[in-house]
């Protein structure tokens, strides 16, 4: 034991002293990979060097501040033989003023200014030339008064400096007007500059890492070395479109990625792979509660409470397609998608985007392709006619892709018609989803009561009874076959003197559960109509006062 702790002793003072006596080189790298997670992101900086004989001392400076000290990894490769002794990791300051995104936000500042100046310049030349005008108008206005009075006029004379005169004020009122258009359009220029470049610029002197990695060289060479380090402020996340296209029985999806990141340095050319290691439809029916009957009892009045208001869904239409005969012309070709290769490592599935990207530190979301394919997808429609009398068009898919599908936004569409936007869920591979694309105004939904009937109790009778009969009514007003599930359902009782008795129900439904929701799988022809009868008896005691009727 003593002597493992001696040998620590020995390297952490080896390591000591080459930093001391090293050669200190400062690094020239740029960033040559990016493995973007959804929510950080690593970084690969790739130095050349030549090394020489003996311990180096290679600093890496202006590394951002959001760098994870634990995260910092070295690698190499190359035709000297270098083993790495160790790497120290410390803060440094820079000026506001030397920052990458300051300096050139401020070049195109100065650009600008000198460009305003020139413009300035010009209309202050332009002003000049008028006043000269203007005064050989008043020199001749005079010496045209006094050959007025002299009897001597030379009208000739008076018209050729008029119409030159009048020409030539002409022409730089013009020119005064379009130079001040131009300086109108530069100055809101500069300001929307100044404004972005305050912005960015930090109120005190900015805070940045830097990475000094001691190596020992018993073989000189070339060698390039490579720096990896993970940052926040730094994510992924999926974006979908998905194209419903009931005629062929698909479904069109496209992927994009949404990345966004202000880790405090600009990715500018480099490689990206998009990771999945870190990983409530809105246009959909609503759902059931179970329908609870039971005996009012009051209870004690409680503190109130503010409740949260339920915000509304929102669906699309799908309206029918209409076609129309055109003359023949050639056929029409879709913009082909950029897509990513798919990289498998360890238990994940990656995303390795073909091209080089760009994307600045400064948060905003920028879009690159991922993908884009077909998949098949039944489709059918689902209705709660008691909650909305509204037909719902759903698709039932699995996911054959050889990714899983992330949690994501995605923007709904049937055909060309855009119905919305929903809130993906995570679906695996091989997993089966279901999509809703909003209400089809095609399939009539109607739901009534048609009976509600009191009994009062007899002589000497303890219950009361109350008889409901509801009827729901779907057509199909669409030129296709049409399969629809249709929800409704019957009270539950939660109390033993409440009971559901003359139960009618016709015709009986495909599917019943415990909570009393019943199920019609129904397949309608076109223009074909279907009646749902449901009805049935609540008894219970004599003056109760029962919740759920």
């Amino acid at each position: 034991m003593k002597t493992r702790k001696l040998s620590l002793v020995v390297i952490l003072l080896f390591i000591f002293m080459s930093s001391l006596f090293s050669e200190e080189i400062t690094a020239k790298s740029s960033i040559s990979a990016v493995t973007i997670f959804p929510d950080r992101a690593t970084i690969i900086r790739e130095a050349g060097l030549s090394l020489g004989l003996g311990t180096h001392s290679i600093v890496y400076e202006g590394l951002p501040v959001t760098l994870i000290p634990n995260s910092l990894r070295v690698t190499g490769r190359g035709t000297a033989a270098v083993k790495i002794l160790g790497i120290d990791l410390s803060r440094e300051y820079l000026e506001a003023s030397l920052l990458p995104e300051v300096q050139k936000l401020q070049g195109e500042i100065d650009a600008l200014q000198l460009e305003i100046n020139q413009t300035q310049d010009r209309i202050e030349v332009l002003l000049a030339q008028e006043k000269f005008l203007k005064s050989i108008e008043s020199t001749h206005a005079a010496q045209a008064s006094q050959e007025v009075r002299l009897g001597k006029p030379d009208i000739q004379s008076w018209e050729r400096v008029i119409d030159f005169l009048g020409r030539k004020l002409q022409e730089v009122k013009v020119s005064q007007l379009e130079q001040k258009t131009i300086l109108k359009e530069q100055q809101t220029k500069l300001d929307a500059l100044q404004k972005k470049l305050n912005s960015i610029k930090p109120r005190r002197p900015k805070e940045s890492m830097k990475a000094t990695v001691i190596l020992a060289t018993s073989r000189q060479g070339k060698f390039t070395l490579n720096l990896s380090y993970t940052v926040v402020n730094s994510r992924w996340t999926p974006l979908y479109t998905m194209r419903a296209l009931p005629d062929s029985s698909e479904i069109e999806f496209s992927m994009s990625a949404n990345i966004q990141q202000r880790s405090g340095e600009n990715w500018e050319n480099v490689k990206a792979l998009l990771s999945t290691s870190s990983p409530a439809l809105t246009p959909k029916p609503p759902e059931l509660p179970p329908w609870i009957l039971d005996i009012y009892t009051p209870r004690p009045p409680l503190a109130r409470k503010k409740r949260a208001v339920a915000g509304k869904e929102v669906g699309g239409v799908l309206e029918e397609a209409v076609t129309v005969a055109e003359p023949a012309e050639p056929a029409m070709v879709d913009a082909e998608m950029a897509a990513a290769g798919i990289l498998e490592t360890g238990l994940n599935l990656n995303f390795a985007i073909e091209k080089s990207i760009q994307i600045p530190s400064d948060g905003a979301p920028h879009k690159v392709p991922i993908d884009s394919q077909k998949i098949e997808m039944e489709y059918d429609y689902i209705s709660v006619p008691k909650l909305k009398a509204a037909a719902f068009l759903r698709g039932n898919f699995r996911n054959t892709l050889l990714y899983p599908l992330l949690s994501g936004n995605a923007d709904l569409f049937v055909v060309q018609d855009f119905i919305g936007s929903t809130r993906l869920p995570f679906i695996a591979r091989d997993e089966e989803a279901k999509m809703y694309f909003g209400e089809d105004r095609q399939i009539a939904v109607q739901h009534e009561r048609v009976q509600r009937e009191k009994s009062p109790p007899g002589f000497l009778g303890k219950t009361e009874r109350v008889k409901l009969v509801y009827r729901i009514t779907v057509q199909n007003l669409r030129k296709n076959q049409v399969k629809i599930d249709v929800l409704d359902q019957l009270p539950v009782s939660q109390n033993t003197k409440i009971e559901i008795k003359d139960l009618n129900i016709r015709p009986q439904p495909s599917k019943k559960d415990e909570k009393g929701i019943l199920t019609w799988t129904l397949t309608l022809e076109p223009q074909e109509k279907r009646e749902v009868l449901i009805g049935f008896t609540i008894e219970y005691p004599k003056g109760a006062h029962i919740i759920g009727i």
